[in-house]
């Protein structure tokens, strides 16, 4: 929705002064310096009105939306991942008991994205991942209404780390008490300052994510809509942070 000047103007003026920390050592920063944590604050200001749960699912069915997640994932792009998962689900391949070799044929033939055709990565070994989670005895028993206890549920699946199992987690239950850490959340996190170079996504997930909780709290916003926005934003402005930690460096 767009704010008027008056509207950006009045919270500009609610922010605290850039010099106050908004958690140890952390201070607010200006909100018109790129990925402060006063920028993000307007920011999720300004676009808050667009984050409803729907808006995260990428299917109205959790079976189909882990398959969705397991497509996309390191090395392959968002709307790549989108587009298998489309051709699949319209091959009605995400059910159980579909051939592996029919999954496998499906990714291994060319997409398109209406104005070209390209390959999927990793097909074998994706195919490979939905045929054996397809194919699970205890599909009906996945804790549907608790974030934590299904996204414990899902790192059992194979293929799926902590990064998929929150991104099914906040997907389906807009869930606040997980976060999505990619590469996008991991360099706005150090350009804020609330993670530092030393820690590493895969070894230190728990302890980042409890961090980028903790400054979602601080700011007083939505944890799973500010993550949303934070890669919307980053992966459109991905040079500039690179270049910006640069500078940091």
């Amino acid at each position: 929705m767009h704010k008027s000047t008056y509207c950006i103007d009045e919270m500009t003026k609610k922010l605290p002064s850039p010099d106050h920390e908004l958690m140890a050592g952390v201070k607010w920063g200006r909100c018109d310096e790129l990925f402060t944590p006063a920028y993000w604050k307007i920011q999720y200001q300004l676009h808050e009105d667009i984050f409803t749960c729907d808006y995260y699912r990428i299917s109205d069915n959790l079976i189909e939306e882990i398959c969705a997640c397991l497509l996309g994932g390191f090395g392959i792009k968002s709307e790549v991942g989108v587009i298998a998962f489309e051709s699949l689900k319209q091959q009605n391949l995400l059910v159980p008991r579909t051939p592996y070799q029919r999954i496998l044929d499906a990714l291994l033939s060319p997409l398109s994205n209406g104005k070209r055709k390209f390959r999927y990565r990793f097909p074998r070994q994706k195919a490979k991942y939905i045929y054996e989670f397809l194919n699970r005895e205890d599909l009906e028993k996945i804790p549907k209404n608790s974030d934590l206890l299904l996204r414990e549920w899902l790192l059992t699946v194979n293929g799926i780390g902590m990064k998929t199992a929150s991104w099914v987690t906040r997907n389906w239950l807009g869930s606040q008490n997980v976060a999505i850490l990619d590469i996008h959340i991991y360099r706005a996190g150090l350009i804020a300052g609330f993670f530092n170079a030393g820690k590493c996504l895969q070894k230190d997930y728990v302890e980042l994510e409890k961090r980028y909780l903790e400054f979602s709290a601080a700011l007083e916003v939505n944890a799973a809509n500010l993550d949303a926005l934070i890669w919307l934003q980053l992966k459109v402005a991905n040079n500039i942070a690179l270049n910006i930690l640069k500078i940091k460096n």
